[in-house]
């Protein structure tokens, strides 16, 4: 029984070889290229599971850069209001003259300060 069923496997073997050799004789690129699918997918064996997971991943990852965008423009609509109050309720400001006046002043005002 073990010697047929070597038998069985040399047959299967011969025939195996046989069918490669003649399709690689009539269409070589699509055996190639079969070739090539196979070797993909024993390299890549977890297959769509893995797309999936990218696809996941990329979902997330655009909430997060619309989540980010939202949060710039709330920044920049407070940034905006922030400078429209101050520059409404700026103080205004004395003219001055010459850099010298300014000296004066400010020491005079620290002399009135110390005082």
């Amino acid at each position: 029984m073990a010697a047929t069923t070597t038998d069985d496997d040399d047959k299967d073997k011969i025939v195996t070889e046989f069918l490669k050799k003649t399709a690689y004789r009539i269409a070589p690129r699509t055996v190639n290229n079969l070739r090539t699918l196979r070797d993909m997918d024993q390299e890549f064996e977890q297959g769509p599971a893995r797309f999936v997971n990218y696809e996941r991943e990329i979902w997330a990852l655009r909430r997060e850069v619309d989540e980010l965008r939202r949060d710039n423009r709330r920044v920049a609509e407070l940034y905006d209001a922030v400078f429209e109050w101050a520059k409404a309720h700026a103080l205004p400001t004395p003219a001055v003259d010459a850099p010298s006046g300014t000296v004066e002043r400010v020491a005079g005002e620290l002399v009135d300060g110390a005082e």
